[in-house]
């Protein structure tokens, strides 16, 4: 349906960070983009309001949700709570397709890091930071789904979702960070690959340890910022 498709696109669109937090979304752009009317939309924002993307806000409409500091580190506990454990029942579970699918996903981001390394700047563009986190979401869903839990599946979609919308200002993504998680990935890959349960379960938490401590170093680091500047 027209609500579906406006779903899908708003929703791809808001994880790859082309929404900032807290900024307004209108229905009738997003309806001539997509060639639809904007009551789709308005349904669409809807569904996005329910799993807390964005806000219904009288007279302004759909506006990004801004988090807190511990809204945010809680999303992190949840995916610290279920995808280490995702990732030892990947390790016993996975089939020869999954494990194909998980390992296109870790060559598409190394190809990537590679490009970023390889470049002047060494500093990812808006289209090569999307296309990195599009291969990071599917990467941690592929593990999660090779468990066989639809309940996990669809817990954790959202969690993930969630802290790539309201992380996109985290950091930057430079040579460096983009390495770094194609290594965390390819550990936790050659476990599952391997049915190591132990060993991939802490390579996930390790991983996911890591992304909040650089989450929280980045937020602290701008908040120094700010009271330097005033």
């Amino acid at each position: 349906t027209h609500a579906q498709l406006a779903y899908q696109h708003l929703r791809s669109r808001l994880i790859a960070g082309d929404y900032q937090p807290g900024s307004r979304i209108r229905y009738g752009p997003v309806g001539q983009e997509l060639g639809i009317s904007a009551t789709p939309v308005r349904e669409a924002m809807g569904l996005l309001a329910n799993e807390g993307f964005v806000e219904l806000v009288p007279q302004l409409g759909a506006v990004v949700r801004t988090i807190s500091r511990n809204e945010l580190v809680e999303l992190y506990e949840m995916r610290e709570a279920i995808e280490p454990y995702a990732a030892a029942k990947a390790a016993e579970r996975a089939s020869e397709a999954q494990l194909g699918a998980i390992s296109r996903a870790l060559e598409r981001m190394q190809t990537l890091a590679a490009k970023v390394a390889k470049s002047n700047s060494k500093l990812a563009g808006k289209r090569e930071t999307a296309e990195f986190e599009k291969a990071d979401l599917g990467f941690h869903m592929l593990i999660i789904g090779a468990t066989g839990n639809q309940t996990m599946l669809r817990s954790s979609e959202s969690s993930n979702a969630l802290v790539r919308v309201f992380a996109t200002e985290r950091h930057s993504y430079d040579a460096g960070i983009m390495e770094s998680t194609c290594d965390d990935h390819a550990a936790i890959w050659k476990a599952i690959r391997d049915g190591q349960p132990d060993v991939a379960r802490d390579a996930m938490q390790r991983h996911i340890a890591a992304g909040l401590q650089l989450t929280l170093n980045t937020i602290e680091s701008k908040e120094t910022n700010r009271w330097e500047v005033q």
